[in-house]
């Protein structure tokens, strides 16, 4: 069979490898925050690294201080306004994680995950993981729990789908995202960037959102980056949800599938990586009201996105 799949302890969680053994592609799945830490393609015998990961071979170690890469966001993402919102006349304030005065990238980034099922078949390899969030932050007292399944596909092609389910009694506000980072070899000033925007997030200079939007269509025609500088969010048009990362060796398409209308860009001061971030709302929507979702008692909500590339020497 063309697919295979890995699984290894590592410290208290657990390394998830999905593997297309005819074309030497691998992604790499972490049960803890149930992130995609490598994703490894084969281009003229030589091995590509695609993602900018995480090192873990000490266990969690300085995870957030090196930039949550990777990280699944619920159930808010990016910057939550001194950690704080209300919610049906109740005041909340978070407990998590803070840089500066913002609680930021949610409450599950370290969240350990079950193995629920694996699968390989001849179209590909996929693990479905699965953790309840009990309610343990003051700030956020609500149950849920979050399915999450990566699939390693044909042709290059990694998707990921969350379900997650309001195990509460009540209603409750929730955001989903996620924070990979991409490398394409080389520095990211040399790759041009598509996609086709619906307007800019006006952020104020503590990064977020004044509650207003304005037309930037800069990068609705392919446009190379160079060192522009990028911490921006955008509105992805309806009818369009790709965005395009390439350089002369690599085109890397993500696909925003489901419930993930804005998408967070971010490039770091090395400029090795790119962050592509689909979300489901603007940052600090739990204010804001941007994107803000809000789940009935017991109901379903799926987010989709994909990530595919294509090599082009």
């Amino acid at each position: 069979m063309a697919f295979e799949i890995q699984i290894s302890p590592l410290f208290d969680f657990e390394k998830v490898r999905l593997i297309d053994t005819e074309m030497g592609v691998a992604i790499e799945i972490i049960t803890k925050g149930a992130l995609m830490n490598s994703w490894q393609v084969l281009s003229q015998n030589k091995t590509l690294h695609l993602i900018d990961g995480n090192e873990f071979g000490n266990g969690w170690g300085l995870y957030e201080q090196n930039g949550f890469k990777g990280a699944k966001m619920a159930p808010f993402a990016c910057r939550l306004e001194e950690g704080q919102y209300v919610h049906e006349g109740d005041k909340y304030s978070i407990e998590k994680f803070y840089f500066d005065k913002h609680a930021i990238h949610g409450i599950v980034y370290d969240a350990l995950y079950t193995i629920q099922s694996t699968q390989t078949d001849e179209q590909g390899a996929y693990v479905i993981l699965k953790y309840a969030y009990l309610g343990t932050d003051q700030g956020y007292p609500y149950h849920f729990h979050l399915q999450i399944k990566w699939h390693l596909q044909k042709n290059n092609k990694v998707s990921v789908e969350t379900i997650l389910t309001n195990d509460a009694e009540a209603t409750i506000p929730i955001m989903d995202g996620w924070h990979p980072y991409f490398k394409l070899g080389g520095l990211i000033n040399d790759c041009s960037l598509y996609f086709n925007s619906k307007g800019k997030v006006i952020f104020n200079n503590q990064l977020l959102p004044t509650g207003q939007m304005m037309e930037d269509f800069t990068y609705n025609t392919p446009t190379k980056i160079n060192t522009t500088t990028l911490d921006n969010c955008f509105l992805l048009d309806p009818a369009n949800h790709e965005c395009i990362v390439e350089n002369e060796q690599l085109k890397l398409v993500v696909q925003a599938g489901l419930n993930y209308p804005y998408l967070q860009l971010y490039i770091p001061p090395h400029r090795k990586s790119i962050a592509i971030e689909n979300l489901s709302g603007a940052p600090n929507c739990f204010n804001n009201k941007m994107g803000l979702l809000y789940m009935k008692p017991h109901e379903n909500l799926v987010f989709k996105t994909s990530y595919q590339v294509f090599i082009k020497l």
